[in-house]
């Protein structure tokens, strides 16, 4: 990335995706050969959330499994339907919580979103990098304001 006049690094991620300056926030991300940026200046960050994203569908599917596999073993196959039932329900549950993810999302004042998976990072650190975001957007729109 390279800056603009007056413009300094403030913080940069481990995986170099998100870079954090004294006037934007910039994600650049490539994958399969194709790659895409995002750039937001600060004074037109609007909202900053931090969420977790899963495949709903998975702890949906999980308890119907579970509940056919009774349902068969009752009434048609026998205890190996119940046990397949349980097993193929819980895997469901296992996969649904190991591909849950944290996600940082910056939204612009009608524009595009950033969104940044904070990858190793626990929830202290995620604070810390918003409440970042949040002091550089202040000094940003406070820089401007007084010009």
């Amino acid at each position: 990335m390279k800056l603009l006049p007056n413009e300094e690094q403030l913080l940069i991620s481990k995986n170099k995706k998100m870079i954090l300056t004294n006037h934007r926030v910039q994600m650049v991300e490539s994958e399969w050969g194709q790659s895409s940026s995002i750039t937001i200046f600060l004074e037109d960050i609007s909202s900053i959330e931090t969420k977790f994203k899963n495949d709903i569908w998975l702890l949906i599917l999980a308890p119907l499994i579970i509940l056919s596999g009774f349902f068969l073993g009752d009434f048609y196959i026998g205890e190996i339907a119940t046990l397949a039932g349980i097993t193929l329900g819980v895997l469901c549950l296992g996969i649904w919580w190991a591909t849950r993810k944290r996600l940082i999302s910056i939204s612009s004042n009608g524009g595009s979103q950033l969104n940044f998976a904070p990858r190793g990072m626990d929830i202290d650190k995620i604070n810390d990098l918003v409440q970042a975001i949040l002091i550089a957007k202040q000094a940003r729109v406070d820089q401007l304001h007084k010009v």
